[in-house]
């Protein structure tokens, strides 16, 4: 899999903090959630580099509890975060799910990345995808960029 050093997500410990307790919440079901916040482009003499800062974490009670997927599937929860982004001027940059074990994307994940990128609606163009291991809370991001999957940079803690 490719590695793109150019793009880093920040999450800081109060977002690792509610995103556990969402795990611990969906348990034994995949979790599930959005990340909104902000992407600054920064321009190192024509070298550019994407860093994604995490500054809301919001878990998505499913109507589907699955071991082994994920739904997001709470239109209310999807239309009150609408009026968040909105209102606050956020973006969402990263839709999180949790894996019983492992933060490697599975094959519907590689097929929901591919096909949100080429939905054509501009939310989900630089989306970042968050997997968390539920038995250890470690995390990987990965984003689908020029038709492929590709791991990104992931910093953990308080920046």
């Amino acid at each position: 899999m490719r590695f793109e050093k150019d793009i880093v997500f920040y999450v800081n410990d109060t977002i690792v903090e509610k995103i556990n307790n969402c795990i611990k919440l969906a348990s034994p079901n995949e979790a599930n959630g959005y990340i909104l916040g902000n992407i600054q482009e920064v321009n190192n003499n024509g070298d550019f580099n994407y860093n994604y800062s995490s500054l809301s974490f919001h878990c998505i009670d499913s109507t589907k509890g699955s071991e082994i997927s994920f739904f997001l599937d709470n239109e209310q929860k999807m239309l009150e975060l609408n009026t968040q982004i909105k209102n606050e001027n956020l973006k969402l940059i990263a839709i999180l799910h949790s894996h019983p074990a492992g933060t490697t994307p599975s094959s519907t994940d590689k097929h929901n990345m591919k096909y949100y990128h080429n939905s054509g609606l501009k939310k989900f163009t630089h989306l970042i995808w968050i997997i968390v291991d539920s038995r250890n809370n470690k995390m990987n991001g990965f984003i689908y960029l020029n038709n492929k999957l590709t791991q990104i940079k992931l910093i953990v803690g308080d920046y």
